[in-house]
C-alpha cells in the first residue's frame, strides 16, 4: 500500500509540475515565420509565385502583385467601413472585383487570369449570379 502511495504522488507530481510540456500553449512558428518577414520579403515572394503560377516575367508579376495588393487594401477599408450598409458594401466589392478584373485583364491572357482569380469573382464580373 506504501509503495502504491509513493507511485501515485509521484504519477500525479511528474504530469502537473512540466507546464512546458503542454503543446497548445507554443506559438505556432509557420505564423511567427510569417510575422517576421518583412513587406519586401513578402512582396518578393507574392512576385515570384506570380512569376511561377503565371508564367511571366519579372515586369508582369509586379504589375500583377500591384493589382492585386491594391484590390486587396481597397476591400479592407470598404469591408472595415462602418457607416456603409449591407448593400452598398456589397455594391462597393463588386465594383471592386469589376475593376481589378479589367486591369488583369489588360496584362494577363484569360488562361492566367483563370489561374489567380476565384471562378465567383470571374462569373460576379461577368454579371453572372449563381443561386
Amino acid at each position: 500500500m506504501k509503495a502504491f502511495l509513493i507511485f501515485t504522488t509521484f504519477f500525479i507530481g511528474y504530469f502537473t509540475s512540466f507546464h512546458s510540456a503542454n503543446a497548445q500553449t507554443g506559438p505556432d512558428s509557420v505564423r511567427m515565420k510569417q510575422r517576421m518577414l518583412s513587406s519586401t520579403e513578402q512582396k518578393h515572394i507574392r512576385v515570384n509565385y506570380y512569376k511561377g503560377i503565371l508564367k511571366v516575367d519579372s515586369i508582369k508579376a509586379d504589375q500583377v502583385n500591384k493589382v492585386q495588393s491594391d484590390f486587396k487594401a481597397s476591400v479592407k477599408a470598404l469591408a472595415s467601413d462602418k457607416t456603409l450598409g449591407d448593400d452598398t458594401r456589397r455594391a462597393g466589392i463588386q465594383s471592386l472585383i469589376a475593376e481589378r478584373n479589367r486591369k488583369l485583364g489588360a496584362i494577363l491572357s484569360p488562361e492566367q487570369m483563370e489561374k489567380i482569380i476565384p471562378s465567383t469573382e470571374r462569373q460576379a464580373a461577368k454579371g453572372i449570379k449563381k443561386d
